[in-house]
């Protein structure tokens, strides 16, 4: 096997990862259930990269699952946070169900908060 087809393997392999460490969740912003989408509060709003869930409180999160049960996830994600004097980067557990591609719960704490998605806002 080639260097080039070797790392060309290892891409893939890298890639697959990142994709199987994503949530089944469309991309965008969300608001708390009983939020109207138009100019939603900053509490009550979410965003979904791909790569992590973001709040009025973190953002650049990258998350990984951590585990899954059904539509259950508990994820770990690596935020940048805010509301310091200096934004620093923090790690936070969270247990996430996924209620379909545009509704989740987030079951952290026992809180159960419930956020759908909002089309055309941006996050």
């Amino acid at each position: 096997m080639t260097a080039r087809t070797m790392a060309a393997c290892i891409l893939i392999l890298c890639t697959g990862h990142a994709l199987a460490d994503t949530l089944p969740l469309r991309h965008g912003a969300y608001v708390s259930e009983g939020t109207d989408c138009k100019d939603p509060p900053n509490v009550a709003l979410r965003t979904y990269d791909g790569k992590g869930l973001g709040s009025s409180v973190v953002n650049d999160c990258r998350g990984r699952v951590l585990s899954r049960q059904g539509n259950v996830f508990q994820i770990e994600q690596d935020c940048r946070e805010y509301g310091g004097p200096k934004l620093e980067r923090g790690i936070e557990r969270s247990t996430i169900r996924v209620d379909g591609p545009d509704r989740y719960t987030d079951l952290t704490g026992g809180s159960g908060e419930s956020f759908r998605f909002c089309p055309g806002l941006k996050p």
